[in-house]
């Protein structure tokens, strides 16, 4: 369990070595009929994390925070496409202090905190009314909150010393999926958006973890740790978790998906280009292929992918 545990933090953080970066060739063709918006953290420049904008095609890449006092991660896409929330780590000479919750426009203007309390508050996620849920240690353990839009006080949705983690909200924003370790290791669990009605969906030896939905609202995508191979790999699942299946499978590990707006593909990290890059894949099945064209020119990571819709 330990061993386990310390190889999931050094995956999520990304702390490998150099690898394979971008180059003047041509991209690869566009991996999803649908357009949309990706954005990502990466730390390709000045050695720290920061916010990234491509779109759906592999191409226009754009940077959106330049402040390198802080490590920027975890973007995720407002459901117009018009706004990014994202972790912003608090750091100083002994490491990182706090974690803050931040928003800003798709083109990297108005950056604004939303959520300050001192604490480490990560992995948001947008409603439908431009709610938020997020996890929050404030109490002592990660908890999941929920934000609403002009909310001056976050509402609790979980109790208990476990960590409840990476909280997702449905299409219709009646569902909230996360992860949780309230067994012997992390699984994957839904909830009602006040908390309401736990249910756990896996119960399988391994960790279960980084659980996304399908833009209908029907099935889950998640990474599992395969014991055997240890590593990552994506699975899928229907809602009620009935059904598993594995998506994509590898000797490498594959973190972080997030399923296209048509449904059709799902973009995900993997260490197959080492640190990290960005792969899409057919949610029909099929291997998974860079998003964008890449050489060794630049070190680098590429990571916590998120497709939405862009105005």
């Amino acid at each position: 369990m330990i061993v386990r545990c310390t190889r999931v933090a050094v995956i999520v953080a990304g702390l490998a070595s150099a690898g394979c970066r971008d180059s003047n060739i041509t991209p690869p063709p566009p991996p999803s009929t649908v357009g949309g918006a990706i954005v990502f953290a990466s730390d390709r420049e000045d050695s720290n994390f920061e916010i990234y904008r491509i779109g759906a095609d592999g191409r226009a890449l754009r940077r959106l925070t330049t402040n390198r006092d802080f490590n920027d991660r975890a973007p995720v896409l407002s459901r117009d496409g018009r706004r990014v929330a994202w972790e912003r780590e608090v750091g100083a000479a002994g490491g990182i202090t706090a974690v803050e919750i931040w928003t800003m426009a798709l083109d990297g203007s108005d950056a604004e905190p939303v959520v300050r309390n001192g604490s480490f508050n990560r992995s948001p996620s947008w409603g439908p009314n431009d709610e938020i849920v997020f996890t929050s240690r404030i109490t002592g353990s990660d908890q999941v909150y929920r934000l609403d839009a002009g909310g001056a006080e976050p509402v609790r949705l979980t109790t208990g010393g476990a960590a409840d983690q990476n909280p997702r909200f449905s299409t219709d924003g009646q569902r909230v999926v996360f992860q949780s370790n309230r067994g012997l290791d992390f699984d994957i669990f839904v909830m009602g958006r006040d908390g309401s009605g736990v249910t756990n969906l896996t119960r399988f030896t391994g960790d279960d973890r980084f659980p996304t939905w399908t833009p209908d609202g029907l099935r889950i995508v998640w990474t599992r740790f395969d014991e055997r191979s240890s590593t990552f790999d994506l699975y899928v699942m229907a809602a009620d978790g009935s059904a598993p299946a594995p998506l994509i499978t590898s000797p490498f590990n594959e973190l972080n998906p997030s399923v296209s707006p048509d449904g059709a593909s799902v973009v995900y990290q993997t260490d197959r280009t080492p640190p990290f890059a960005l792969y899409v894949a057919p949610m029909a099945g099929g291997d998974g292929r860079p998003l964008r064209a890449l050489s060794t020119a630049r070190a680098g990571a590429e990571l916590t992918p998120w497709w939405g819709t862009s105005p």
